[in-house]
Formats: C-alpha cells, sequence, structure tokens
C-alpha cells in the first residue's frame, strides 16, 4: 500500500485540479496555477507527484509544465469530496 499524501502534495493536486487544463505552469519560484498564482510549489513536491504518477512533465529533464494523469485527477476529486464531506456542505 503506497503512503498517505503529504499536505503539500494533496494542496498541489487540488491547485493543479482548479486549473482549466489541469496544469501547473513552472514559473520563477517554482510550479504555480495561471488561475492561483501565489500558490508556488517546488520542483521536490512535483517530484513526489511524478514518482507516484499523479502527474506528467512535458520534459522530465527540465519541464515548463506539470499535468495531472488520470489518476491525479481521480485523487485530486477524492480529496475535495472527502473535504467537503468533513466540512459537512455534502
Amino acid at each position: 500500500m503506497a503512503a498517505a499524501l503529504k499536505p503539500m502534495e494533496r494542496a498541489a493536486l487540488i491547485v493543479a485540479r482548479g486549473d482549466a487544463d489541469n496544469t501547473l505552469r513552472r514559473t520563477r519560484g517554482g510550479f504555480c496555477s495561471t488561475k492561483q498564482p501565489a500558490r508556488v510549489f517546488t520542483r521536490r513536491v512535483m517530484n513526489w507527484l511524478y514518482e507516484r504518477a499523479l502527474l506528467d512533465f512535458d520534459d522530465p529533464d527540465c519541464p515548463a509544465a506539470a499535468t495531472l494523469t488520470a489518476r491525479g485527477v481521480a485523487e485530486a476529486d477524492a480529496l475535495v469530496e472527502r473535504s467537503v464531506e468533513r466540512a459537512g456542505l455534502a
């Protein structure tokens, strides 16, 4: 069984899922969504998600974008659903 997602991994998945094309783009400070440029994630966090096959880089050696895989989209949707249930909004 895979280890539980770290808090930063969960946050990156949710932010990427909120983007129109499920992609985080590389900027000077790290990877961020075009909708939430204040939430920046390091290459290390992106590598953790890449190793779990939850996202894919456009170029593994020097990525400009990280896009969620089908598995990553499903995991992000599940995270949001669990959060909504815990908040009592469902």
